[in-house]
Order: structure tokens, then sequence, then C-alpha cells
């Protein structure tokens, strides 16, 4: 029984489509956490929202192949609604097969809504743009560095992340009170160019 036990969940294994999904970490001892990204958890920043999204499927994905396609945790009800043949929906979920396997002739998804902790920072992504209608990453804040939550222009400070908004942990006097980025040229959002 054992044996067949062991055969079963090998043969599972080789057929079913595994996913792990992360969060973005907190900046605890305010070191990167999410390497080159602006920013920390609850962010409208990349570093607050973007993070590791790792499928395995066997003979459908590719083993170590790489996608740098948009989808968000949202298209899993699209996607598994397409996977099992359920009429179930919803509006704003994509279906991302085409993206796991590989096969996409265009972007599945070209635009997508960021929800950070401030209400007044959400964000809008097309593309390679991002906008932010407020200054800051709209995460954990603080005053000054020591006052963090831990997040915000005083966080950015201790661990070293550049924006060109901020200086010493705090916004430059001028700053614009909204950010335009362009990802394809700047992942890390070092330079707001909605003035430019």
């Amino acid at each position: 029984m054992k044996a067949t036990n062991s055969i079963r969940t090998a043969l599972t294994l080789l057929t079913t489509l595994t996913l792990a999904l992360s969060v973005p970490a907190l900046a605890a001892n305010l070191h990167l956490t999410n390497g080159d990204l602006l920013g920390f958890k609850f962010d409208s920043w990349q570093g607050g929202h973007r993070v590791p999204f790792i499928a395995r499927w066997p003979g459908k994905i590719r083993a170590g192949s790489v996608s740098d396609h948009l989808v968000c945790q949202l298209d899993l009800l699209a996607t598994f609604a397409a996977l099992t043949g359920s009429d179930a929906s919803a509006p704003d979920s994509v279906n991302m097969l085409p993206v796991l396997t590989g096969t996409p002739s265009t972007s599945v998804r070209r635009e997508l809504v960021i929800t950070p902790q401030q209400k007044t920072h959400i964000a809008f992504r097309h593309d390679e743009w991002i906008y932010i209608g407020a200054r800051g990453g709209g995460g954990f804040a603080g005053a000054k560095p020591g006052d963090h939550g831990p997040g915000g222009p005083a966080a950015l400070k201790l661990s070293g992340e550049v924006n060109s908004d901020i200086v010493d942990g705090k916004f430059v006097p001028g700053a614009p009170e909204e950010q335009l980025d362009d990802l394809g040229s700047d992942p890390g959002q070092k330079k707001n160019v909605i003035g430019l």
C-alpha cells in the first residue's frame, strides 16, 4: 500500500500545476529586502508589491523559463476557471495560462491598479509606465528616522534607496505632488519624470 501511495503522489506531482507566491518583506533591519526595487511592504512603489511568482507544471511549463509579463494574483481566478472549464468570471481577472505555458502572442495584461496602505497612493500601471497620484510610496510611513513603521522617506534614508523626490529622508522642496515612472528604463524608480 505504501508503494502505491508513493506512485500516486509521484504521478500527481508530474501532472500538477504548482504555484509559489510571496509577499514583500517588511524592512525590519532596513536592508534592501526587495533587491533594487524601491520601497517597502504596502507601498505603491515596485518594492512594495512586486513579488516572485514561481510556477511548476511538468509538460506545460518549460523548466527554467522566465517571463516578464505583467500578472497579478487576482488573475488566478480567471486562470483556474479556464483550467477547470468553469464559467466563473471576475471582471478584473485575466486568464494567464498563455503566460504560464509560454505561448502568449501579446501581453495578456497591460494595465494594473495597485492599492497600497494609503488610499491616496492608489497607482495605475500601463505597460512599462506607473502613475502614483501622491508623493512617496503610500505604505507604512514615519516623519523622521527612527519613527518609521518601517517605510516612507525616513526609511529610504536608512536603507540607502534613491528617489529623485527624496533626499536625506525628506521630500525635496518643490518635489511634485504625483509620480510617473518608466519602469522599462528605470525599474528602481530612481527618477520621477512627471514634470520633465
